[in-house]
């Protein structure tokens, strides 16, 4: 085989018995058996991996080429052999857990080949639990935009590369990291590639979670291997700092680096400060921090923070700040505060980290997270702004909200509901809105009883009624909100309203035969 097509790069360390069906899945692909080479690279395993592959290589002369080295303790060393002994136009990298859908290959380089593209990414399907990221492949994209686009969300290596690419920028996966070596690799390969494609529309890549939790990408080897002489061995701590200096170095300040800073701050720092949470080592820890603490000080960025949670801005000035201990006790107090929230089937409706408690002042909303107006440490009240994250929606259950009319004045409405449980009960209002002109209605929901602004209290004790009177005939929008912020309204539904005399409504009502629930407006 002179000139393969595609050569398809496995690191394999222990992957027994997935290997087989990952082996299998590139044989089998559409393209012809000419087109397809497999570069597999064992890394000192022992469980037969090695052996295996030989089999392969026996079976498939020429189309399976086998390298056996010592135990590099992770990924990037075979795979940066692999890329050595690679000969096709495109460089696929698999791991050896997982496999491909039958035409993968054909598909991401047909599309290459069309679009000119130097990097292709194939949608991922998870196997066996295992979630891959899915807001980028919600449609074909010849030419995806780094800068605006979710590809940054997938630094994975499963990717069909430009060989052409990966030689002029002498792209390789850095050894001296134990992880976080595909991040760096990919990134480098973005930024430098004139054109990036997404394909959405196939299953590509098949993303298996092992029995074991022994994923190639998820695991620290227990062996690695010595390092060479003046070189020291794989490191953790190395993979934040390296992103940010890509990231910042090679975009402008604006708005395009801002799109890429918020994948750092709100991914990898977040996964960054839980290592340095449970090293156990308090000096290597602090350590840790400090390796964070330069490139987020460095590259900091209020726009990109701005668009995240305001726990992951909380997190970012902490760091920014170099507060060690601060950073951690956040760490900590997330950790609880999911549990919490978990037990008591908050988290779901929410969606971000609910806290204990909220302040509501000129329409905004501010989050109770550790150290919220501590005058120690001054933190801006921004930071804690939680207005675009919250709403009503957040602290009542929509479908207990029902709608009625009183008997006597259909001018007079009642709002029953209830209040989620195990969340903190702010103050809500009742809005009606009419349509022709915009003039509002407001009125206070009763204040919930102890109980219930505990969280400890019954359905009952979380109940809501709430009367409001229309001052004019039109139809009217009812909506639930934070007391004082307009952007946090939860709509109820329209009411028509035809009389404001209270002796026609009344015939009016005894005439529909006594019916009390509202109906919507038409």
């Amino acid at each position: 085989m002179d000139h393969p097509h595609v050569s398809v790069v496995i690191a394999a360390y222990n992957a027994m018995p997935y290997l087989t069906r990952c082996v299998e899945s590139v044989l089998g692909q559409s393209l012809p058996p000419d087109a397809v080479e497999i570069v597999a690279v064992d890394d000192g395993s022992t469980d037969g991996t090695g052996e295996e592959l030989d089999r392969f290589a026996r079976l498939y002369p020429g189309r399976v080429r086998v390298v056996h080295q010592e135990n590099s303790g992770g990924p990037a060393a075979p795979r940066n052999a692999g890329i050595a002994l690679a000969r096709g136009r495109y460089v696929f990298f698999l791991d050896a857990d997982d496999y491909l859908g039958t035409e993968a290959l054909q598909r991401m380089s047909a599309m290459a080949d069309d679009n000119g593209s130097d990097v292709v990414l194939g949608k991922l399907v998870g196997v066996g639990g295992r979630k891959p990221p899915m807001s980028m492949f919600k449609r074909d994209q010849p030419d995806a935009d780094l800068y605006s686009s979710r590809i940054f969300w997938v630094l994975n290596p499963m990717k069909l590369f430009r060989r052409e690419l990966i030689e002029r920028h002498g792209l390789r996966f850095p050894e001296d990291l134990r992880t976080g070596e595909d991040q760096v690799f990919v990134t480098k390969a973005y930024l430098h590639a004139a054109k990036i494609s997404v394909l959405a529309s196939y299953d590509c890549v098949y993303y298996v979670l092992r029995d074991d939790g022994g994923n190639l990408t998820t695991t620290i080897r227990k062996e690695p291997r010595p390092a060479a002489a003046g070189r020291t061995g794989p490191t953790t701590s190395g993979t934040l700092p390296a992103m940010f200096a890509l990231v910042g170095e090679n975009t402008p300040a604006g708005p395009r680096r801002d799109h890429l800073l918020t994948r750092l701050y709100g991914v990898n720092l977040q996964r960054a400060l839980r290592g340095v949470r449970r090293e156990p080592d308090p000096e290597r820890s602090r350590r840790m921090f400090a390796a964070l603490h330069e490139p987020v000080a460095r590259w900091y960025s209020e726009a990109a923070m701005a668009k995240l949670p305001a726990i992951v801005r909380l997190q970012g000035e902490l760091v920014r700040r170099g507060l060690y201990e601060e950073s951690v006790a956040v760490v900590r107090y997330i950790g609880k505060r999911r549990k919490a929230l978990d037990a008591g089937g908050g988290a779901k409706p929410v969606q971000w980290l609910a806290p204990a408690d909220f302040t509501v002042e000129g329409g905004r909303v501010f989050a109770h997270y550790p150290y919220f107006r501590d005058a120690r440490l001054g933190l801006p009240d921004a930071v804690f702004d939680v207005t675009r994250q919250v709403g009503a929606r957040s602290f009542v259950r929509p479908g207990t909200v029902t709608v009625t009319q009183d008997r006597r004045d259909a001018r007079v409405l009642s709002v029953r509901g209830r209040r989620r449980a195990r969340l903190p009960a702010v103050a809500l209002e009742l809005t009606a809105t009419r349509e022709s002109d915009g003039r509002t209605v407001v009125v206070a929901l009763p204040a919930p009883s102890a109980d219930a602004a505990s969280g400890a209290g019954t359905d009952g004790k979380r109940a809501f009624t709430a009367r409001i009177r229309l001052p004019q005939p039109g139809v009217w929008q009812l909506a639930l909100r934070v007391a004082g912020n307009s952007r946090s309204e939860l709509p109820i539904q329209a009411v028509r309203v035809e009389s404001t005399n209270p002796a026609r409504t009344l015939l009016a009502w005894l005439g529909r035969g006594g019916r009390e629930a509202v109906r919507p407006a038409s």
